[in-house]
């Protein structure tokens, strides 16, 4: 088969107008802070004006500073991190035809995070800036868990979002791992607090790994079932998060009071699972998240 009768065959199963339409509003957020870099690019003055700032407090600070950033570099990471986790989770609810269910949980999760990050900018006495996207990223990053499970379910025809056990132990996996790594990056392999870190870890680890083996044996039992492009989809959403968190984590552990903390990317994750997990549950009684248009044709 040449190469155009397979470009021809795919524009014949995907409505591409329709997807764009939805790649359109997920795009919406990178789009704003663009133009809000552009901006700061042209008018410097404006950076340090739409960053919580403590000392030069206004309310419209709480609403701008997840879309400004302290630098070139900041926004071009924090876009891209958007970018590679919104599109693939588009992606992820077009195969399970969940756009709507999707795009509408991805902004009332932006807006909780908003409020979130807010108070915690306000109230946190050890933070005196606060700017960039990477708060919103971590909420996002939550939510590609959801549809991770909700992929599974479609998938296998099983019911896998209460298998909470991989979700835990993988977090515990990626936090022994974080831990180890600044071991080695500090030469603290003797360090009292690491050791301990590290061996408390890897217990809860071990527990949950005992606790829920049966959860990752269906895991293993419904992957065999899937075609190998199923499987790599699977794969490639647990590395994603897994690379995203990871990143999270600067190799340098002194902390800049003019970069978002490290608690409130942890605190993103959090809000991203647990509220995009009860909306779930609440939006998907509605007709409206059930009955639309499907952007990839059945054979």
């Amino acid at each position: 088969m040449s190469i155009f009768k397979k470009v021809k065959d795919v524009r014949s199963t995907i409505n591409i107008r329709l997807f764009s339409v939805y790649l359109a509003v997920v795009l919406i957020i990178p789009a704003i802070t663009t133009v809000i870099e552009y901006l700061v690019s042209v008018y410097p003055a404006l950076r340090s004006s739409l960053q919580v700032d403590l000392q030069n407090f206004h309310v419209y600070q709480l609403f701008t500073s997840s879309f400004v950033h302290l630098n070139f570099d900041h926004f071009l990471a924090n876009v891209t991190a958007y970018l590679l986790i919104a599109i693939y989770g588009l992606v992820l609810a077009t195969l399970v035809n969940r756009k709507r269910l999707y795009l509408v949980l991805s902004k009332i999760i932006v807006v909780i995070f908003l409020i979130f990050g807010a108070f915690f900018a306000f109230f946190n006495a050890t933070t005196t800036y606060y700017a960039g996207l990477s708060g919103i990223d971590s909420a996002l990053a939550g939510l590609l868990l959801i549809f991770w499970l909700i992929y599974l379910e479609h998938m296998s025809g099983r019911r896998m979002r209460s298998y909470y056990g991989l979700v835990l132990a993988g977090v515990l996996a990626l936090s022994a791992g974080i831990i180890a790594r600044y071991m080695l990056l500090y030469h603290a392999e003797r360090s009292v607090p690491f050791i301990v870190a590290l061996a408390a870890v890897s217990c809860m680890l071990v527990l949950a790994v005992a606790l829920y083996r049966h959860q990752f044996a269906d895991l293993y039992r419904v992957m065999r079932e899937f075609a190998w492009s199923a499987r790599l989809i699977t794969i490639a959403i647990v590395a994603i998060f897994a690379y995203f968190v990871w990143n999270l984590f600067p190799e340098r552990l002194a902390n800049s009071t003019r970069t978002v903390s490290i608690s409130l990317h942890l605190a993103g994750i959090i809000i991203g699972i647990l509220a995009g997990y009860l909306f779930v549950v609440y939006l998907e009684q509605m007709d409206y998240f059930n009955k639309e248009k499907q952007v990839i044709s059945g054979p």
